[in-house]
């Protein structure tokens, strides 16, 4: 019995595709630890990134959760299966453990963006260095629950709302980078079309993705554009691995060449208009694809700092490198989203 409501609730959630957010706040939290201020312990480290796992899940299941909740008049006409209209769960459930999700999400995404107990102490030229990023990482947290409502509320009434909805996909690499890295640092020295090229591409993949979710109950067919778009969505991560060398643009090409033979293979199995639902929930597993070329950035900003022969950091960067977690985490998250669709549906 427990089991079986507990399903409910993860049908209600989408918990699917939690993998996926992982992912996407994972590449930011490791490129991270190339801009760090002061270099941060590993034990604290990691726990800043479980916590940060942690803190976006809850947002995100409460913003799907929410969503349900604000949609529970439409869906009980168009899709009266879902767990609120079916009477599974009570509207005034799922407005409660919403909110609370978001609210939870939030205050332990906060907490988790990276300090090791200097936040009074640690200055450098009169700044704190450790409660700008708390400060930092509060502003995206507070900017991905105002896009998740504001998507929540509207997005049935307006044609901008995929706009908004890619928002939440992008502040995620976003709040896991400011989470560890000094964000001024990072913007002198690369520049912020580097540093927000994958955000980029997060944004243009969610915003298609959302566009052709609009057409899963039958309302008509998905824009061509909307899914010719798709194969463009990776070059913004090519075009930044390309002046750093063959080795970062190959592995950027071999992550975008996976996104690509995964989107071609769903087209050719779900054709349209019958495919919307499919399409969409292969969409939307596609996103540590993208995070694995994304790793290309990671890559060779690690590389530079290992051939500027400080031992402190390339002993540290040499230890996050053979965990290998660069690219088991991204292809892990790919791995375990096909494998909880199977008992949990995507959309």
């Amino acid at each position: 019995m427990m089991a079986a409501k507990l399903r409910v609730w993860l049908i209600l959630s989408r918990g699917s595709n939690l993998p996926t957010v992982w992912s996407n706040l994972f590449i930011g939290w490791l490129l991270g630890f190339v801009f760090a201020q002061h270099m941060p312990g590993i034990i604290l480290a990691v726990f800043a990134l479980v916590g940060l796992w942690l803190g976006v899940s809850l947002t995100y299941v409460g913003g799907m959760i929410l969503n349900d909740a604000f949609d529970a008049k439409w869906d009980a006409e168009h899709r009266p299966t879902r767990p609120i209209p079916s009477g599974l769960i009570s509207l005034r459930s799922a407005y409660v453990v919403g909110w609370l999700c978001l609210v939870l999400g939030f205050l332990i995404t906060v907490r988790s963006s990276y300090t090791d107990g200097r936040d009074v102490f640690a200055t450098e030229s009169g700044r704190n260095i450790f409660a700008a990023h708390r400060v930092l990482v509060a502003k995206l947290a507070f900017a991905l629950s105002v896009c998740v409502l504001v998507y929540n509320r509207w997005h049935k009434q307006v044609v901008w709302a995929p706009v908004v909805m890619g928002l939440c996909r992008a502040l995620l690499p976003m709040i896991g980078f400011c989470a560890l890295a000094d964000a001024e640092l990072a913007r002198q020295s690369v520049g912020l079309a580097t540093l927000l090229a994958h955000p980029f591409v997060l944004w243009v993949l969610t915003f298609s993705i959302t566009l052709v979710a609009r057409h899963e109950s039958g309302n008509g067919q998905p824009p061509r554009w909307a899914e010719s778009v798709l194969y463009l969505v990776p070059l913004p991560l090519l075009l930044t691995a390309y002046p750093h060398g063959r080795p970062f643009f190959l592995w950027a090409l071999f992550g975008c060449a996976l996104y690509w033979l995964w989107i071609y293979r769903s087209d050719r199995k779900h054709p349209l208009p019958a495919g919307v639902g499919a399409r969409v929930a292969d969409r939307l597993a596609a996103f540590p694809l993208l995070d694995f070329a994304a790793n290309a950035i990671y890559l060779f900003f690690t590389a530079q700092l290992f051939d500027s022969g400080s031992t402190a950091v390339n002993a540290y960067l040499g230890v996050t490198r053979s965990l290998g977690l660069f690219w088991m985490i991204p292809l892990g998250c790919f791995g375990l989203t096909l494998l909880f669709r199977r008992w949990i549906p995507t959309t």
